[in-house]
């Protein structure tokens, strides 16, 4: 299967593209470091396959629009 038709197929059946897909995949596993853990962002960034604070950040605002030290005060206040 090509690169292509793979993307095409994906698209068509979850309504987004592989890329998008993995990075959504990569900040919920982040959110969920986040609320449990007190691991500093750049590990979790690290651990998530996001690299960068940056990226995380970005990721973060697209899924979840907040920030993830915003997100990991509100998982830990209620």
């Amino acid at each position: 299967m090509s690169p292509r038709h793979l993307t095409r197929l994906f698209a068509a059946e979850l309504g987004t593209t592989p890329a998008r897909h993995v990075r959504a995949v990569r900040a919920e596993a982040a959110a969920q470091l986040l609320a449990a853990t007190s691991l500093p962002l750049t590990a979790i960034a690290r651990q998530c396959g996001l690299r960068t604070t940056e990226t995380l950040r970005q990721a973060f605002a697209d899924l979840f629009a907040t920030t993830p030290s915003a997100y990991r005060r509100a998982a830990r206040h209620g």
